[in-house]
């Protein structure tokens, strides 16, 4: 790992010019060593990823880095607050069961409209811009739900939060992928399925139990009593996102994106403030990697093309395994305390044992990060498939006792998100900038489709033939990423401009 002063050696081949009133004009250099004679929009963009990798990971990723997990953690933490307090509403409001399932479903409904919206806005007007805009619309629906009179604002709040929640972490993943090195992009991707899935949704329960178990009963009456202890869930949650939206006004806009945009000014503002390490640096000397002489055109977003050809055929791959894997875990998440309580287990053992069966996302998204720095994309998804489907297999013959039941379980939740991490690594891998943040968000929510539409189908399985049923329709989703996985691309160790010739 290298790491840069404000004015750092430039890649070879590229003679960076520092700005003096007004940057000369000249011929564009040719483009790094291996790449034959192409337009200049293809030249920017060979000598960018050159620049990108050049610069390597200093300070600055890691600060930007450490605000996109810490908002994903929350963000993760927020999607399970319906569940934190849906009792106290039906103690306090008379909010029936329905009622709760109907404030989910608004999140999660609405999250589907933000992640698709926020994709399409985000090609538009930046990742930056649509980063900040989501954060600070999840802030502003936590807040509605603080301070909502009545079952209907709350429902009104949970669609703002769900709008912001959708779009957070379609913009984060797409913004790591494009503001990192080929070496470190793997890492940072990695890294914010730990915060997201793997530390959030155990966080979720843990923030809950001290929020309204512990401190809400015991609240002043000058913060609202104990009756406002769900209230306060919402508050705090909001909070950090605040701090994370004031720390975010510093965060440069993407290279990548720029240069899509043709925009070579901003690009070489933002690569002087990449190498710098720091994310608001005084006295910034802009370098111009990108010389003014490359005669740069924006490049038009086509919705359409993530439905045809190359494009086309990686939406299918990754939609198929996103929605397969995305389903089969919900169906787990969902069922493993009944499937635990039909083998003899009181309720809160059965919890206890889910806790700890759930460690093994932690773990399997961390060993995910190391693998996904050193080894090849679709090996390592196909054999985490693999595992993942002889786990769920093995479980219904061989689980057989606590010991045996907590061992497949936590395997079954490792191999899993070991594989979730790293679709999530080769998704914005396989579209160009232009459609980048549009298709993870489609991807996106075909697995959140996946996850609505199969718990129902597990529980009837589960309720008419049993947990063996319902594990082997687990084992047969994770039996299609499997089957999927080797007709997309390998992308492993090659820069985001060497995968898309964009021109």
């Amino acid at each position: 790992m290298t790491h840069f002063r404000s004015e750092p050696e430039p890649p070879v081949g590229i003679t960076p010019v520092e700005h003096t009133g007004s940057a000369p004009t000249r011929e564009a250099p040719a483009p790094p060593t291996g790449h034959a004679p192409v337009n200049d929009q293809r030249r920017a963009q060979l000598l960018l990823a050159s620049v990108m990798d050049r610069i390597g990971t200093n300070r600055c990723h890691k600060v930007i880095l450490a605000i996109v997990v810490f908002g994903a953690f929350f963000d993760v933490i927020e999607q399970n607050t319906v569940g934190i307090v849906g009792p106290f509403l039906k103690e306090q409001w008379g909010v029936s069961s329905t009622g709760i399932g109907f404030l989910a479903s608004a999140t999660f409904g609405s999250m589907y409209v933000g992640a698709a919206l926020a994709g399409w806005l985000s090609d538009l007007k930046g990742r930056k811009t649509m980063f900040n805009f989501n954060l600070a619309l999840y802030s502003l629906g936590a807040l509605v739900c603080a301070l909502a009179p009545n079952f209907e604002v709350l429902v009104a709040g949970r669609v703002i939060v769900g709008l912001g929640l959708g779009g957070e972490f379609v913009v984060g993943l797409t913004l790591l992928a494009e503001m990192t090195s080929t070496q470190f992009r793997g890492t940072a991707i990695s890294l914010l399925q730990v915060g997201a899935g793997g530390l959030g949704n155990p966080a979720a329960y843990l923030f809950g139990w001290v929020t309204v178990g512990m401190v809400g009963p015991h609240l002043p009456q000058f913060l609202g009593g104990p009756d406002a202890g769900w209230r306060w869930v919402f508050v705090l949650l909001c909070l950090p996102a605040l701090l994370v939206l004031y720390t975010r006004r510093h965060m440069p806009e993407t290279p990548r994106y720029l240069v899509s945009k043709a925009r070579t000014a901003d690009a070489n503002r933002s690569l002087s403030v990449l190498a710098s390490g720091r994310m608001n640096p005084r006295g910034l000397v802009v370098t111009d990697y990108l010389p003014d002489g490359l005669r740069l055109t924006e490049e038009k977003a086509r919705w359409t093309e993530i439905l045809k050809g190359r494009l086309g055929r990686n939406s299918a791959v990754l939609g198929s395994c996103t929605a397969a894997l995305f389903g089969a875990q919900f169906v787990l998440l969902t069922f493993w305390p009944t499937i635990l309580v039909d083998r003899g287990y009181p309720v809160a053992t059965s919890l206890a044992f889910t806790m700890i069966i759930f460690t093994g996302a932690v773990t399997g998204t961390l060993f995910a990060t190391f693998l996904n720095t050193r080894c090849r994309r679709r090996p390592t998804i196909a054999v985490a498939a693999a595992l993942s489907c002889a786990s769920a297999l093995a479980f219904p013959f061989l689980a057989n006792g606590a010991t045996a039941i907590l061992v497949l379980g936590f395997l079954f939740e490792f191999f899993s998100w070991w594989a979730n991490c790293s679709i999530s690594t080769w998704c914005p891998e396989l579209y160009p900038t232009r459609v980048r943040a549009f298709g993870i968000g489609v991807i996106s929510n075909l697995g959140m489709i996946g996850g609505a539409l199969l718990p129902p189908v597990a529980g009837v399985l589960l309720g008419s033939m049993g947990s063996t049923a319902l594990l082997s329709l687990v084992a047969v989703m994770c039996a299609v990423v499997l089957v999927a996985v080797p007709f997309g691309p390998e992308t492993f160790g090659r820069s985001l401009e060497e995968l898309h010739d964009e021109n």
